[in-house]
């Protein structure tokens, strides 16, 4: 071996294993690092195929949801358009302001395909439209898991149009005056201070004849909004006279004859402040339709009436047929049974298997229920009476109170509970409840006064109708009123008020109809969501 040769080659093998260590230590960390990667890699996909799957479920339930709340507007449309009043304000579960809706609302709700549908809807009533505003949302369970949910909100409007200041419902919700226009005032307000109060319908001429004579709008307790609607002409015979004021203005209204001081005069446009005209918004041209009464089928089928007379198996003494049918005395409607008293100095029963008219003169307590027929006048005496129930009472003649202080009120609280006292007028309370408890005297004297309110100091709450060719007299000194009222001419005495009228959407058995010109209810057009 020459000098120097063993070393160089030691040196060399010791070179060339730490050149091999350092190799297999960096494919070590590229293998680390792939590994890694690779890992990371697995990872992201896993995480991102969970993702996917959860956002799909997600995603699969907010349409769930959405076809929810879409079936929740299409059920409130269904409960506007099988409603007996498909402007009751209170339909779809929202708290009454007047003739709309206001907050706080109830939701309602019905059960779909993997979830719930809950909704509710406020009503805003116009002059001649009414518009639903309808909110739902639907509600699935969360797929992810927890005790949260998945929501889905829409909203979407509902039109009522056709039928007036409160579509779809009776003109029970209107003092109605059905004569057409003749040689003088359908309605004459002839008394000094006279406050209206209530929705006006008159076919013929409307007459402010007297001082003070007053329309007014008061919805504080309930009351509707007023709405005068006059086919003929306003006369304003006292310049003090007005409808509405520029303060307080009336919601709606129209003339359509114009107005005018004279009876004979030309009526123009009715214009303030030269005309104490004073309203929201003008209405448009409508036709009311008279309810259609029918006497003889009543005669024979009213229980308590003339050919049911009370039940003895149910009725307790003292019954009111006992001795005789106070009902009909002669087996023909020809309206000569004599006057009956509804509420007199002594008690009676009368109970039948679908109605009911018995008072108790000690708790001066009148229940009613059905429908009723007397073949003669009716009239009422108590000063302090209170009346239970719904009834519709047929009157083949006249209603009469002509004793001085006589009242005729409802009983609150109303049914089903037991009342305690006279309901108070709606310019103090909203206590009455006309759906609750409701009184109609149905008179049928032809051209002739029919409804007889003369004395001084009568108080009535309930409705009252006569024939188209008779007249209902209120010429009484302090009258107060509070119901609907249709009859063919009105005369108005003295300080008379009528007082503001609670939507009557419920009217009792055997009521008189049909209603006003019915609803058109349009589809829900969806407006968010």
């Amino acid at each position: 071996m020459a000098p120097g040769t063993g070393g160089r080659g030691l040196v060399t093998g010791i070179a060339r294993r730490h050149l091999l260590r350092r190799e297999d230590g960096i494919a070590l960390l590229m293998a680390l690092g792939i590994m890694v990667v690779f890992t990371i890699s697995t990872i992201a996909m896993i995480s991102y195929t969970r993702a996917g799957s959860r956002n799909s479920s997600i995603s699969g339930s907010r349409l769930t949801a959405l076809s929810l709340a879409e079936s929740g507007i299409e059920a409130a449309s269904s409960v506007i358009n099988s409603a007996p009043n498909a402007s009751l304000p209170s339909l779809l579960g929202c708290t009454t302001s007047g003739s709309s809706s206001a907050l706080p609302c109830t939701d309602l709700s019905v059960t779909g395909p993997g979830g719930t549908a809950y909704f509710h809807g406020l009503y805003s009533q116009g002059s001649n439209t009414g518009t639903w505003t309808i909110t739902a949302y639907g509600a699935v369970s969360n797929p992810t898991g927890g005790t949260s949910t998945l929501k889905k909100a829409v909203t979407a409007t509902v039109l009522i149009t056709g039928g007036g200041q409160s579509n779809n419902i009776s003109v029970w919700n209107y003092v109605y005056a059905t004569s057409p226009q003749g040689a003088g005032c359908e309605v004459d307000i002839s008394g000094n201070n006279v406050t209206v109060d209530v929705p006006l319908f008159v076919t013929g001429d409307l007459c402010l004849e007297a001082g003070n004579a007053a329309i007014k709008e008061n919805t504080v307790n309930g009351g509707q909004a007023v709405d005068v609607r006059v086919l003929g002409k306003l006369v304003y015979g006292d310049p003090n006279a007005t409808v509405g004021t520029s303060a307080q203005p009336i919601t709606s209204g129209l003339v359509s004859g114009g107005c005018t001081t004279s009876i004979g005069g030309t009526g123009h446009t009715c214009t303030p402040p030269g005309d104490k005209w004073y309203v929201r918004q003008t209405d448009t041209p409508i036709t009311a339709t008279t309810p259609t009464t029918d006497f003889p089928s009543w005669y024979l089928n009213a229980s308590p009436g003339p050919k049911h007379v009370c039940d003895t198996t149910l009725t307790a003494s003292p019954s009111l047929t006992a001795t005789t049918n106070k009902f009909d005395s002669d087996s023909t409607m020809n309206g000569t049974t004599a006057e009956f008293d509804l509420t007199p100095v002594s008690s009676y029963n009368c109970v039948t298997s679908t109605g009911t008219l018995s008072w108790n003169a000690t708790t001066k307590l009148l229940t009613i229920n059905g429908t009723i027929f007397f073949d003669g006048p009716v009239t009422s005496t108590n000063t302090a009476a209170m009346y239970h129930g719904k009834a519709t009472v047929y009157v083949n003649g006249t209603y009469n109170i002509s004793v001085n202080n006589s009242s005729l009120r409802a009983g609150c609280p109303s049914s089903p509970a037991a009342p305690t006292h006279r309901c108070a007028f709606s310019n103090t309370s909203s206590e009455w409840v006309p759906n609750n408890d409701n009184l109609l005297i149905i008179t049928n004297k032809l051209n002739a006064t029919a409804i007889n309110l003369s004395a001084n100091n009568i108080e009535f709450q309930g409705g009252l109708m006569c024939p188209s060719s008779s007249t209902m007299d209120l010429q009484g000194n302090n009258i107060i009123l509070e119901g609907a009222f249709i009859c063919g001419k009105f005369i108005w005495g003295q300080n008379l008020t009528m007082m503001p009228l609670p939507t009557v959407s419920n009217l009792p058995p055997g009521a008189p109809v049909p209603p006003n010109a019915p609803a058109t209810i349009s589809p829900p057009v969806m407006t968010s969501g």
